[in-house]
């Protein structure tokens, strides 16, 4: 209702909404950009443009999306922009399917192999060991879908079959030589300019566009689909999955903090639902495992260090892997991977020293805790009597006749009684109760 009250005022104000992709294609983004074309379609907003960079996403948010160009009763303009963006994979089924496809310079489409589509889910191993049959099946149901789009709109076909066979991909310029675009503008205001007066087909039959002059809108996502559109960003997936398994670590190995645990199960849950957004490598989740085990067994079998380093390695190939899916071009920051392999490397190198630590210290209270204190004798006489430790009055034992105000140091503890010698120092620097 928000977007649909925007999209109005935008049209009476003569401006045109303007929709955003940046990232991936998945459920957020698509929601947001079919109802946005919804919303302007209730608005009769004259056109709306979506500006595209993405290196690919899900099928079946892709098969949203385009259904609703290809229904759409108001033009969609697609803008591949800004200068060094790219249209790949899923974006250039999206490219496609619009009234008017528009490039920036210096931005390229295509590698629209359909492997990339198929990832979500199921992992990049899935997609790589998938049967040849069912391959070929999707294979050659992608590669008609792409004629499809194509033909429909106008555009080449044989291209289009290129780019999910062989992963074919284009300049701006090589894009308009082959008919994959309609032209090249080097921002927003110039492609109003050059495409007003075009005349379209939609779905409710021939429109013109009038756009020159009108004033770009932006229409912002809803908080719902920023959260899940934010959930398929390979960074914040993989930052998810660090933190989660660090946290149940602390947890695991310092019950009762409560925090860790919580914030380390509340990050997995969001990581579990990206993964289902994105193709990821089952691969590179099991090393990311395999480096918390080594940081696990680190406290239990000290290695000077060697398990957390070998953990580290383990967690830094695991990032790197993680979305390595054939044909989607997905990464993490190698800053984002560095800095939080080093940083939970440290931080699990730091927890194994302090519990070590605290294993390895004296004890402070219990009978393990006496033995070793100084003690005054209270009550004093041939082989026993009582003594003053840490200001508590104990029955103890000793060798000899030991008067009362001698010093004696703990040697043993049986049941409630201490066993004690007398010290050969009266002046002893760790002194007494």
């Amino acid at each position: 209702m928000l977007v649909l009250l925007l999209i109005t005022m935008a049209a009476l104000a003569g401006t045109i909404p303007v929709l955003e992709l940046r990232g991936s294609v998945d459920p957020g983004s698509a929601d947001y950009i079919v109802k946005g074309i919804e919303a302007a379609e209730a608005s009769g907003a004259p056109a709306v443009v979506l500006t595209l960079d993405t290196p690919g996403g899900l099928l079946t948010s892709t098969r949203k999306i385009v259904q609703a160009e290809l229904t759409a009763e108001v033009p969609v303009i697609v803008y591949v922009a800004p200068s060094g963006a790219r249209a790949g994979s899923a974006g250039g089924f999206l490219t496609m399917a619009a009234h008017v496809a528009v490039m920036a310079p210096g931005t390229t489409i295509g590698a629209a192999h359909h492997v990339q589509l198929f990832g979500g889910g199921g992992g990049g191993e899935d997609a790589e060991e998938a049967d040849p049959a069912m391959d070929e099946k999707i294979l050659e149901d992608t590669m008609a879908w792409a004629r499809a789009i194509a033909e429909q709109r106008g555009r080449s076909a044989e291209w289009a079959e290129l780019a999910v066979r062989e992963s074919d991909a284009l300049t701006d310029g090589e894009a308009v030589e082959l008919n994959v675009v309609d032209l090249v503008a080097p921002d927003l205001e110039t492609l109003l300019r050059l495409v007003d007066g075009r005349v379209v087909e939609t779905a409710s039959g021939s429109v013109t566009l009038r756009t020159a002059g009108l004033i770009p809108d932006p229409v912002r996502m809803t908080f719902r689909q920023q959260v899940v559109h934010l959930l398929g960003d390979p960074n914040l997936l993989f930052i998810l999955i660090v933190l989660g398994m660090l946290g149940l670590y602390t947890e695991f190995h310092n019950p009762g903090l409560i925090i860790p645990g919580v914030v380390g199960v509340l990050c997995l849950l969001g990581a579990a639902i990206g993964l289902s957004v994105i193709p990821f490598n089952a691969g590179g989740l099991l090393l990311l495992l395999f480096g918390f085990a080594c940081f696990a067994l680190e406290i239990y079998t000290p290695t000077f260090g060697a398990l957390t380093a070998a953990g580290v390695i383990a967690v830094a190939l695991g990032g790197v892997l993680l979305f390595e899916v054939t044909g989607f071009d997905l990464s993490i920051s190698p800053w984002i991977l560095g800095t939080v392999t080093l940083g939970a490397g440290a931080t699990a190198l730091m927890l194994a020293w302090l519990i070590l630590r605290d294993r390895r210290e004296k004890p402070a209270t219990g009978a393990e805790g006496l033995v070793g204190m100084i003690g005054v004798v209270m009550v004093g006489g041939d082989g026993g009597g009582r003594v003053s430790v840490h200001g508590e009055d104990w029955a103890a034992l000793w060798i000899g006749d030991l008067p009362e105000g001698r010093r004696v140091r703990v040697v043993r503890m049986d049941g409630l009684t201490l066993e004690v010698m007398l010290l050969g120092d009266d002046n002893d620097p760790r002194g007494g109760s």
